[in-house]
């Protein structure tokens, strides 16, 4: 194993003297995560390097190679099952450099860095009236997404996936050689591509470093929101609204009791009691996104919804989107500072029980979990449901270590029960034990054997396939 010292001088005539760093700070910044708990020594890279190109990550990873070095890699931390945490040391490689975009409307599609944010381009392409169908956390890493294969809020079954929307990749495999898939034309091959091994692959195959993307044309679009006096019947009426068969709308989120009841005192909305369920509904036109969102105002008052009503003015929309996306202030009003959140998909016909459960869940516990306070909300026009725990961060990091693998075994559990997958965040390495479970060891075995046949040095973020957490 080469020492800090020669590890650092030796990248640096890589991707040179400024984009190599072995301060304290530097390798606590680019291994935090968003666990409650402060960073721990065993969990620092040992360097950490910030490559221009494939080309130069192409040598990082050859040099990682020939002396066994394990490599990390780190888009822009948003992660939230924690796969940019180094397990065992040695580089963590940021591709916050690869920002290179092309918006190319003669060809009909997009290419960029795997570094450039989402907010960013979502900013970009809006300026052509183009729209991004990754709509994730504004500061996540494009080729972040692309690795977990998430949308983020936005209903699957309107944009599909990233793997729907994707043209080709430019990956650089754990043993450095740099590939290109796919197609500049619009034709997606009928046949192989290798596109589709490396999006949702989560890292562990390749170093995504380019994404071609297919321009969607921005759509037209009118919110609608819903107040229910108990958040199962918003469960009810997303069944209702795909049986009806309405136009879907591109975004269905909805926040439970508890969670309003802190949203509307911040951000001084005066609303009614219960739950709350927003949809941006959408259309061709703006009269087509009206008429959409008005049958969605119909439909929550036929399902018993005590008031529901466009949201016409801008500040007040923007208000209540920002009840469901500030999270990070649920729990502070009893003083609560440590977070965590899971993720429940259930099959559609159970969306209600589920949330019944979830609204629940801490009551009557002897466990950990029964000393958190727990606020349900999500994305329920995908039948996903999200559950924040909050507790005090005056807990000891045991502590805190004991309520998060509590937290991670009941997701597991209702993941199981309700036929639930990893819709938002992936499988590693957090759920490694659910997806074995789920999809059987044979599956997951030929997951290892793809492993070895892509990085036989077992080179590339060492330890999430393994699950190590």
């Amino acid at each position: 194993m080469r020492s800090a010292e020669e590890l650092s001088e030796e990248l640096k005539g890589i991707v040179g003297g400024d984009h190599v760093h072995t301060d304290i700070f530097d390798r606590i910044n680019y291994a935090d995560t968003s666990l409650p708990y402060d960073v721990e020594q065993e969990d620092l890279p040992d360097v950490v390097v910030q490559p221009a190109d494939a080309q130069e990550i192409s040598s990082v990873l050859k040099y990682a190679n020939q002396h066994e070095i394990p490599v990390t890699t780190y888009g822009s931390g948003t992660s939230l099952i924690f796969g940019t945490k180094p397990k065992h040391g040695g580089i963590t490689l940021s591709t916050e450099r690869l920002t290179y975009f092309e918006i190319n409307e003669d060809h009909q599609w997009l290419e960029c860095g795997a570094g450039v944010k989402t907010g960013q381009l979502i900013k970009e392409l809006a300026k052509l009236g183009y729209f991004l169908p990754i709509q994730t956390q504004v500061g996540s890493s494009v080729g972040g997404a692309v690795s977990v294969n998430t949308l983020g809020h936005l209903t699957d079954n309107i944009f599909g996936r990233p793997i729907n929307n994707i043209l080709g990749l430019e990956v650089v495999l754990p043993t450095g050689e740099v590939i290109e898939t796919g197609s500049k034309c619009l034709r997606r091959s009928s046949g192989w591509d290798l596109a589709r091994i490396f999006i949702g692959a989560e890292g562990i195959l390749g170093i995504i470093t380019r994404v071609r993307m297919v321009l969607i044309p921005m759509p037209q679009t009118v919110d609608a929101v819903g107040f229910f006096k108990r958040v199962e019947e918003i469960g009810d009426v997303i069944g209702l609204m795909y049986r009806n068969k309405l136009p879907l709308p591109m975004d269905g989120e909805f926040v439970g009791e508890k969670a309003c009841r802190v949203g509307y005192e911040a951000l001084g909305l005066d609303f009614p009691q219960g739950a709350m369920a927003i949809t941006r509904s959408m259309g061709r036109s703006k009269e087509e996104a009206q008429r959409n969102a008005e049958e969605m105002v119909k439909l929550f008052k036929s399902a018993g919804a005590t008031e529901a009503f466009i949201l016409e003015d801008p500040e007040v929309a923007e208000k209540v989107w920002g009840v469901r996306e500030n999270a990070m202030r649920w729990g502070q009003e009893k003083g609560l500072k440590g977070y965590l959140a899971i993720e429940v998909n259930p099959a559609l016909p159970r969306l209600a029980e589920a949330m019944t459960e979830l609204s629940h869940i801490t009551e009557g516990r002897d466990d950990l979990i029964g000393q958190t306070e727990s606020y349900l909300y999500g994305h329920v026009g995908s039948d996903s449901l999200h559950c924040l725990f909050a507790f005090p961060y005056t807990w000891s990091t045991e502590k805190m270590k004991q309520v998060v693998g509590e937290i991670w075994n009941l997701e597991k559990e209702l993941q199981l029960k309700y036929d639930g997958v990893g819709g938002d965040w992936g499988w590693l390495p957090y759920r490694v034990p659910l997806y074995r479970e789920k999809y059987g060891d044979t599956s997951y075995g030929l997951i290892k054997k793809m492993k070895q046949l892509f990085d036989p040095n077992n080179i590339l973020n060492r330890g999430n396939l393994e699950g190590e957490v």
